[in-house]
């Protein structure tokens, strides 16, 4: 069995507090055991009970700690009505998300949230601003997600609301204490939240720019040795995220792109690409040398070879980077945590792979931006389409001393491309503000990490094969929120390993996905398909969802093992899905890779849907996809397999183009489920039982 918490087994619709407070989590000077209950929870049926834990601040701290006081600092008077209108709990600042100048805040809705329609924050006791007006001024996703409810004149979507807020223009070494309050649609103002009292940074103790190291910026000359050295300067001797700062600058004299091969960072340091700024990728395959690569798992997952190169940024462990030669070691297999701790990748600049040719016309949005449009490479065209995954693969095929055959091509593609970011073994992490760029392979990957914050980003990795833009595996405590997403594959993506291997690994858990706008993307949010080790108790709220082809997407195959559950997706508006609103499938291909079979089948159990709209869905799939496993393949031992207790509550959808298509799903649930201008036979059931239905129009 895989390792579970060691509490009572939680289900989605009965989330505990502890389930996501943990989300806020170590390393971020959380505020809870304040009486308040977690955003998971408020997912919950109303009989489950909430509970508080007590938090103590690491090391990602800077020395904060949470204010346990109840104390309100403000001074303005409240409406007669705040005692009706519940107050924002857990009010906390993300790991690492302060600086000398800067604290962002973020909190959790109460249990009832349902008159809330934004909140305003106070420092010090006075109002610094609505969060809805900060993110405008902050936030990548704000014009998109404003464009979007412009456009719905009907008002039929759910309207989301912002539990983020940017506090600027603050004094280094400075305490100030934060409150916040909800919001009605009459202007009525509850009582504060608990108060936090945070410390801005004392500033950067080291700071090296790199034109000033050497680095030449004129898009051309490779500087990887003259800023790997920088790194390496800065961070020796410093003992917090602040206390090394090395700078991509935008004002330097030889220009503003530095081009560099794999960058190793290390513990203890900032790296800002300021904005204007790009870091780029080169494209020679010598610069991401494979015996400073890593394997993704601790078994062989091919018959050719399974070693990848680094990516372009790295967080990857010396004593755990690949051996010599293909198939005779597991040296570059890494499950340890905390191998690197405190680190921020941050700026307004951008991070460009260089992995394949860019289309000559780029995509014209719906604000009216450019996108970037790479045109759609895959295994038969890198020799053709390929930059950096050209070459890599080139450099492959003179490994093996002939033209590669369909096997090794498979293989080889599925492994010697380098992704934007490969951090593993991190504990305490920061990525802000970047845009990211085509990547060779994947867009930024997190590995047997925890404590992560991944906000405010802007991912433009649209149509390039396998192009996620964000990974995490087998990773622990994770927020996601205020990105822009517009990738080629999935926007937000969850693994946890596959079969027999994984069984018994720390699964991949406690993740806060919100406020963000997916765009373009195989999904949204996406659980698999490697799922053996277990993908669990996840939160995601208040994103907007526009032409993605899936909105939730749980995956995987029988013989994976493991599954997804405790996922609750609530307040989410999705429009125009291609394919299918919300999959549970376990009839994924499982790509090029092998593994042991699991010894039980992948499944996908307590999930919660919750006051959810979906305007538009493709013919190609199915408004609600769900299959189980038959029990009639002969190579495998399972017996019928079904998805269970999956929750849908409150739930709007109209323009689907196709019926539901739902097999093997038991003992779940649909209430107040509304669906107009679909097939009029929309509900297609088969092998299910034990589902109830309240509510439901039209009825099934």
């Amino acid at each position: 069995m895989p390792l579970e918490k060691a509490t009572t087994y939680l289900t989605a619709v009965a989330l505990s507090a502890a389930a996501l407070t943990a989300c806020g989590g170590g390393g971020g000077g959380v505020q809870v055991g304040s009486g308040g209950t977690s955003a998971a929870s408020s997912a919950a049926a109303s009989s489950a009970s909430s509970t508080a834990s007590s938090s103590v601040a690491s090391s990602a701290t800077g020395g904060n700690a949470s204010s346990a006081s109840s104390s309100s600092l403000a001074s303005s008077s409240l409406s007669s009505t705040a005692s009706a209108l519940p107050a924002p709990v857990d009010l906390q600042v993300p790991t690492l998300a302060y600086d000398d100048t800067s604290i962002t805040l973020v909190w959790k809705k109460p249990d009832d949230y349902s008159k809330i329609v934004d909140y305003r924050v106070y420092m010090n006791g006075k109002p610094l601003g609505l969060a809805s007006a900060n993110n405008s001024t902050h936030s990548p996703a704000k014009p998109y997600i404003d464009a979007f409810y412009a456009a719905d004149a009907a008002g039929f979507h759910r309207k989301i609301t912002f539990q983020n807020f940017l506090a600027t223009g603050l004094a280094a070494s400075t305490s100030y204490s934060f409150t916040v309050r909800s919001i009605d649609a009459a202007g009525n103002e509850s009582a504060d939240s608990t108060a936090l009292v945070w410390k801005t940074a004392a500033g950067y103790a080291k700071v090296v720019n790199l034109a000033s190291a050497g680095a030449v910026g004129d898009g051309a000359t490779v500087n990887t040795t003259v800023i790997q050295n920088a790194i390496d300067t800065c961070a020796s001797g410093s003992t917090s995220a602040y206390g090394c700062k090395v700078i991509v600058p935008a004002t330097a004299a030889s220009g503003k792109v530095f081009v560099s091969g794999a960058l190793f960072l290390r513990s203890n340091m900032t790296l800002e690409i300021e904005e204007g700024a790009t870091l780029k990728g080169a494209t020679l395959a010598s610069e991401y040398p494979l015996n400073r690569g890593y394997q993704l798992y601790s078994y062989f997952t091919n018959s050719t070879d399974d070693r990848r190169p680094p990516s372009l940024l790295n967080l990857l462990s010396t004593s755990h980077m690949n051996g010599s030669s293909a198939l005779t070691d597991h040296q570059g297999y890494d499950d340890s945590r905390g191998s690197f701790t405190n680190i921020r990748i941050v700026g307004k600049g951008t991070l460009d792979g260089s992995g394949w040719v860019r289309s000559s016309t780029d995509t014209v949005d719906e604000i009216g931006n450019k996108l970037a449009y790479y045109e759609a490479g895959s295994a038969s065209k890198w020799s053709t389409l390929g930059l950096l995954a050209k070459n890599q693969m080139l450099a492959a095929q003179t490994e093996v001393g002939t033209t590669l055959n369909s096997t090794q091509n498979a293989n080889y593609y599925s492994n010697r491309r380098s992704s934007l970011a490969t951090f593993r073994g991190a504990r305490n992490i920061y990525v802000g503000g970047l845009m990211l760029l085509n990547p060779a392979y994947h867009g930024v990957m997190f590995l047997e990490s925890e404590n992560i914050v991944f906000a405010g980003t802007r991912s433009q990795t649209y149509d390039i094969n396998n192009a996620d833009g964000v990974e995490f595996g087998n990773s622990d405590n994770a927020m996601i929120f205020n990105n822009f997403f517009d990738t080629g594959d999935d926007d937000v993506n969850f693994a946890a390993g596959q079969g027999a291997d994984y069984e018994n690994a720390l699964a991949q858990q406690n993740a806060w996905i919100f406020n963000n706008y997916m765009r373009e993307g195989h999904g949204a949010v996406v659980a698999g398909s490697h799922t053996g080790g277990w993908i669990q108790d996840i939160l995601a709220e208040d994103n907007v969802m526009y032409h993605t082809d899936n909105g939730l997407r749980l995956k995987s195959t029988p013989a994976t093992g493991g599954g997804a559950r405790r996922i609750t997706f609530r307040d989410n508006a999705m429009k125009d899905m291609s394919t299918n609103a919300f999959i549970f499938t376990l009839a994924y291909s499982a790509g090029s890779n092998v593994f042991s079979s699991a010894g039980q089948c992948a499944r996908f159990h307590d999930i919660s849907i919750r006051n959810v709209s979906v305007d538009n869905i493709g013919a190609g799939g199915a408004p609600i996809a769900v299959d189980g496993y038959a029990g009639t393949d002969a190579t495998l031992p399972y017996p019928e397999t079904f998805q269970e207790a999956i929750s849908f509550d409150t739930l709007k959808i109209t323009n689907a183009k196709s019926a539901t298509s739902i097999s093997r799903l038991k003992n779940s649930s649909f209430k107040d489920v509304t669906i107009t201008n679909s097939p009029s036979t929309f509900w297609v059931f088969s092998n299910s039982s034990g589902n109830s239905f309240t509510n439901v129009s039209p009825a099934p």
